[in-house]
């Protein structure tokens, strides 16, 4: 497993290298950033009113994966990648590698808005797409192993599934209790 990781760290990190890259990586992993994340939320539940039941299930996502982020960076401890020799890290860091906190909750995030919307917006799966870039752009900056996000996007899938999961029942609870009162 640790061969497999380097190997893939090197090759996305160091042989896909290329000034027109840089920023592209750049730009898509500033959108894992949570703050910028909560700006997005924000801007979607204005923009989008049949979205503003969820809010409190879209925000329960993204801080149920960030907590459980920050309690597996403290419990495993993981050197980044980026302190190898021959390491190129275009960021600084501050905390240790797995999982990935971009990764996490921009998974958590794009799975249960692509749960919640799939059906009523046909690109709902771009989400997930966009997802796996700010994943990608992670390893490409140098600052995470590809298995630091490959364990947070399962964990930030299973946030996002297990609150679309609870806003769905949610949902057919209260049109349920509103059908019997009809």
């Amino acid at each position: 497993m640790r061969q497999a990781d380097l190997e893939l760290f090197r090759t996305v990190h160091l042989a896909w290298r290329h000034p027109w890259l840089d920023p592209v990586f750049l730009a898509l992993s500033y959108t894992g950033l949570g703050q910028v994340q909560l700006l997005a939320v924000a801007a979607s539940l204005w923009r989008f009113p049949a979205a503003r039941p969820y809010w409190r299930h879209l925000l329960g996502a993204f801080a149920v994966s960030g907590l459980l982020n920050s309690l597996l960076k403290d419990l495993f401890g993981r050197e980044r990648p980026s302190l190898l020799a021959w390491s190129q890290p275009q960021e600084p860091f501050q905390y240790a590698s797995f999982p990935s906190g971009h990764t996490v909750t921009s998974f958590a995030l794009a799975v249960f808005a692509w749960l919640m919307l799939r059906g009523k917006f046909r690109w709902s799966w771009l989400l997930v797409l966009w997802a796996g870039a700010v994943a990608v752009s992670r390893i490409y900056r140098g600052v995470h192993w590809p298995s630091d996000v490959l364990a947070a996007a399962a964990l930030g899938s299973a946030v996002g599934a297990c609150f679309a999961w609870l806003a769905d029942s949610r949902r057919r609870t209260v049109g349920a209790a509103g059908a019997r009162a009809d």
